[in-house]
């Protein structure tokens, strides 16, 4: 069958403005629909084409984009077939039988209570890597019972039922609708801050590398089980075959480093065709979101940021609700508006936690559900046809990947779960409104009473003490505040006869309207009425609220219903270990941005930064790092996301700001591989090691893995621009064979080497030194060939061959040098 691909189409992701597309016209974008076509790709690829593959165009960094061969394993259009199958040809055909009889052993039981998941009660399930995240938690919550699967093995041949269902994962991001490998391998996370990142769930990877060989990888022995996943003569046996290639083809790795390096790679690798992964027992879980406390005052950053490198503090270990009953605390959110209030001194904060919980159910009546279910999964569609070449096509289900965020108040829907500014730069405008008028209602009472009458959010904002730093009182900016009002009103009935608008740009016109003053009054009084805007909200969209639901209805709180644009959104993530001083740091350096931003230009951000915390991943160049630098082993991480509008001047700026002070060295923050990514090759050496004055570390081990499947980098098909300007990519040269061989006086000295096995860019040059001392440089020589020079004294001569990659700071130089003696 002739590949799927198309020539010269526009490539996009999903938050580029797709008026301004980020690839014009793509050499080539081909769809692939099996393993075999994976090979096929890249086996057959030009010398001059460069490939990437690609989910689901989620990612806002440039880690998917090719250099020119665009590889979609699951088409966001959903034009073309997407390689989503779940498979059964490995689980359980080619499971190891040690691994079956320890997996035996075990009574999973699902919605077992709030004590959570037992690290032994997991299961292995095999995906094609362009499933989508809210496909595989569908199936995975309804159990595995078809006949081949290894749930029904363990039934039918152990005696043990158990294994049938219903199962979730461990943790996930906060959207389903990346691929499960997109997530994964650039280290997408939730907030769980025992937990470490998605990708610690994978137990194998099937990568299929430039040239076509294809690569079982899995690690020497499997956590807690301590078992071998798979039986080495089995894989041999199923993918050994002519149809991938025959058995010189494909290899079989039990190698931790390896599979680490492979894990978190930002596709450097090549095609991951399939990965398993470690399925547990479904949950429930209960969500508490607060941004006022107890006695309704506001939560804000600076009481929380002194917390923070404590992980027994109250912040990570307590329950809010007063209401709960058991549970132990696992996540931590804590969402902070950069634009300040009280007086220029505190910043809103809302905090969300999440424990396991016992089962919860909807509110139906007959056959009631594990809330949530009906709402975010539905029910299954059967797959048409049933069988898609050799292999049973999976189920769909109605509602996964087509609905609100879940509420368990139908008539809120998307309301119980946080905002993310991702999904709100796309809704209308309108909901804003509401706060004007509430705003404006506010300060025409002070002006209208001279003053006295003082409303909660001018209360909040001026936090009594009705100055604003460097300007007259507020009573002093009455006939500004009567100004602005007209203003006010004008924009609202503006935006009410228009409609339409987007959030960004309603709120752009706001500030604009306030912040672009001329006059001094009116600006101090137009920044004054800002921040109240701002407070409220985020105040709203930061909302107290409690409430249970199955495993992926609290976690995956994406609104697939949004269609209305998904372009005008910026955003970065930074990773810091909590102990590390430059996290709060950080975040104090871009609020001090903002608040200079405000006062100065009339710039504003709107947007949030957003901090989650989890444990430390196995992967070498994973974000969240095992070891800082310094060599101090982290306990756990934090992810501070810092997104906004760019529809508002002031977004994009914060952010430029942002990513300038991560990579500054005297913070040290580690960007996503996954969003807007500026770090260099010198920046990701700092962070993982492995710099010209300082080998080795995580990115050494990661490049060692990446010099055995590309041969030192000469089969480099997968590098592209990313990986090329962040340095993931073999920069240590290899001289594989180098011999030298001197006959009598006046003779020949014949040299050999053979270094191809190198990256194309390596430079060759040998150095002849006779035994008079005089020396010749040969430059320009080829990755392997000959040379002679003529033996014209007697003695040794010495003959020393270099290779050199890379240039300036980055220059990495090994050489060898041979004796030759002329007799």
């Amino acid at each position: 069958m002739a590949l799927d691909e198309v020539a010269g189409q526009v490539w996009t992701r999903k938050h580029d403005d797709v008026a301004m597309p980020v690839v014009p016209s793509a050499p080539r974008t081909v769809y692939p629909r099996s393993l075999e076509e994976c090979i096929e790709i890249c086996r057959f690829r030009k010398a001059h084409e460069r490939i990437r593959a690609a989910g689901s165009h989620w990612a806002l960094s440039q880690a998917a984009i090719s250099d020119s061969v665009f590889v979609e394993t699951s088409d966001p259009t959903g034009q073309h077939q997407a390689m989503d199958r779940t498979l059964y040809n490995v689980v359980p055909g080619c499971l190891s039988h040690a691994f079956k009889a320890a997996l035996a052993n075990v009574r999973p039981q699902p919605f077992s209570g709030i004590l959570g998941n037992a690290s032994d009660e997991i299961y292995p399930i095999h995906f094609e890597t362009g499933k989508r995240v809210f496909q595989a938690y569908s199936e995975l919550d309804a159990g595995d019972t078809v006949p081949e699967s290894l749930a029904s093995e363990l039934r039918d041949k152990f005696g043990n039922a158990e294994f049938l269902g219903s199962w979730g994962f461990r943790t996930l991001g906060g959207a389903g609708g990346q691929t499960v490998f997109g997530a994964l391998n650039t280290g997408t996370h939730g907030g769980d801050f025992d937990l470490p990142p998605i990708a610690d769930s994978v137990l194998a990877l099937h990568l299929v590398a430039d040239g076509g060989k294809h690569h079982w990888i899995e690690p020497e022995r499997l956590g807690p089980l301590g078992q071998r996943l798979t039986d080495r003569d089995a894989l041999i046996a199923l993918f050994g075959t002519d149809q991938f290639g025959g058995p010189a083809n494909f290899f079989v790795h039990y190698d931790d480093n390896l599979f680490n390096a492979v894990l978190i790679s930002a596709g450097r690798f090549g095609i991951v065709y399939s990965v398993v992964l470690a399925a547990v027992p479904q949950y429930c879980l209960h969500q508490e979101r607060r941004v006022t406390k107890a006695d309704g005052s506001p939560v804000t950053w600076e009481e929380i940021k002194v917390l923070i490198s404590d992980s027994s503090s109250t912040l990570y270990r307590d329950i809010m609700d007063p209401h709960a009953t058991g549970g132990t605390n696992r996540f931590l959110q804590v969402a902070v508006s950069l634009t300040p209030h009280a007086n220029f001194t505190r910043h809103l904060a809302g905090v969300t936690k999440r424990w396991n919980t016992a089962r919860v159910n909807d509110t139906v009546a007959v056959n009631p559900l594990p809330a949530g279910r009906r709402a975010r999964r539905g029910d299954a569609v059967a797959p048409t046809p049933p069988v898609i070449n050799g292999f049973r096509a999976a189920p769909t289900f109605d509602m996964a990947g087509t609905e609100f965020a879940y509420s368990p108040d139908p008539s809120m829907l998307g309301a119980s779960l946080p905002p993310n500014f991702l999904e709100r730069a796309c809704t209308s405008g309108d909901f804003v409104m509401g706060v004007l008028n509430v705003v404006a209602g506010e300060i025409r009472d002070f002006v209208t009473t001279n003053g006295a009458a003082i409303g909660a959010t001018i209360a909040a904002v001026a936090a009594g003490a009705a100055v604003i730093p460097g300007v007259a009182p507020l009573l002093g900016l009455l006939a500004a505040f009567a100004i602005l009002l007209i203003a006010l009103a004008a924009l609202i009935a503006a935006a009410a006869a228009a409609g339409g608008d987007r959030f960004g740009e309603t709120m752009n016109d706001v500030r604009s309207t306030l912040l672009d003053r001329p006059d001094p009054a009116e600006r101090m009084a137009g920044l004054f009425i800002w921040q109240m805007i701002v407070f409220e909200v985020f105040k709203d969209q930061q909302k107290n609220h409690n409430f249970g639901a199955i495993s992926y209805a609290v976690m995956d709180g994406h609104d697939y219903r949004d269609r209305s644009c998904n372009f005008n959104v910026d955003s970065i993530e930074v990773f810091f270990d909590i102990t590390d001083p430059m996290l709060v740091a950080f975040v104090d350096a871009i609020i001090a941005f903002e608040i200079a931003q405000e006062v100065a230009s009339g710039a504003a951000f709107v947007g949030y930064a957003s901090l989650r915390f989890m444990r430390p991943t196995q992967a070498f160049v994973g974000m969240q790092r095992r070891f800082r630098p310094n060599g101090t082993a982290t306990e756990i991480v934090c992810a501070i996301e810092v997104a906004g509008l760019r529809d508002v001047r002031g977004t994009t700026e914060l952010i430029n700001f942002a990513l300038t002070v991560a990579n500054d060295p005297n913070f040290g923050g580690v960007l996503h591989w996954g969003q807007r990514h500026t770090a260099t090759q010198a920046v990701t050496e700092r962070l993982f090691g492995d710099s010209p004055a300082a080998p080795g570390g995580g990115l050494a081990r990661f490049r060692g893995a990446l010099s055995r499947v590309t041969a030192n980098g000469r089969l480099d098909g997968f590098s592209s621009t990313f990986s090329r300007r962040t340095g993931l990519e073999v920069v240590r040269p290899i001289i594989w064979r180098f011999d030298a061989r001197a006959a009598g006086l006046g003779q020949p000295i014949d040299v050999a080497w053979d270094c191809k096995d190198n990256p194309a860019a390596t430079q060759v040059s040998l150095t002849i030194t006779s035994p008079a001392g005089a020396t010749s440089v040969q430059i320009g020589l080829p990755l392997g060939g000959n040379h002679s020079a003529t033996g014209t004294l007697v003695g040794n001569w010495l003959l020393k061959l270099e290779l050199t990659l890379g240039s300036g700071a980055m220059r990495r130089t090994v050489s060898e040098s041979r004796n030759a003696f002329v007799v």
